[in-house]
């Protein structure tokens, strides 16, 4: 069985994207290495999107780049209520996020790919085993959040600490 796991950067004050959903903030920092993510990504089986996620990182994916550049071939399940036709890899469902994660990871680890309507479900649920949470040094001011409300906390412990030139990522495993 594998681990659910949300892989992502989030602003130095907590946030996903500008309120227009633009990650400019993050994709224009230098100095990164090339190979970020190899390690935790290429072990990834699936991933799940949002809707706004994948409509905004779609430019760059048919500029030629894939979702997982370490697993080519790994497929996206993109979470919409719009009818849409699979794209390579990529499948448009309407599955509840918690039903496609759990058929998900009996196939291998899971890659989290979105903002609070897609975490804030699998959290409620005790679902997210591991945060690979990098945290780029721009303060946005306002934004999309990463985390929504929570009826009851939720406790990670932290697992490692690395910095990837300007990024600091923190690796926490959700305690039993």
């Amino acid at each position: 069985m594998g681990r659910i796991q949300f892989y992502g950067a989030v602003s130095l004050d907590g946030f996903l994207a500008t309120e227009d959903d633009r990650l400019d903030w993050l994709t224009g920092l230098t100095d990164l290495p090339a190979n970020i993510g190899q390690g935790t990504l290429s072990q990834m089986a699936s991933a799940i999107l949002g809707r706004i996620t994948y409509d905004t990182i779609q430019a760059d994916m048919t500029a030629g780049l894939t979702l997982n550049p370490y697993n080519a071939d790994m497929p996206g399940y993109v979470l919409t209520h719009q009818l849409r036709p699979d794209h390579g890899p990529i499948h448009f469902t309407d599955t509840p996020v918690v039903d496609l994660a759990q058929r998900l990871q009996a196939k291998g680890n899971v890659w989290i790919v979105g903002g609070q309507q897609v975490m804030t479900p699998l959290l409620a649920t005790n679902l997210v085993d591991d945060l690979f949470l990098q945290v780029a040094p721009t303060l946005l001011g306002r934004g999309k959040r990463l985390f929504g409300e929570l009826a009851k906390p939720q406790t990670f412990e932290l697992q490692a600490v690395h910095q990837y030139g300007p990024l600091a990522e923190m690796v926490y495993r959700r305690q039993n």
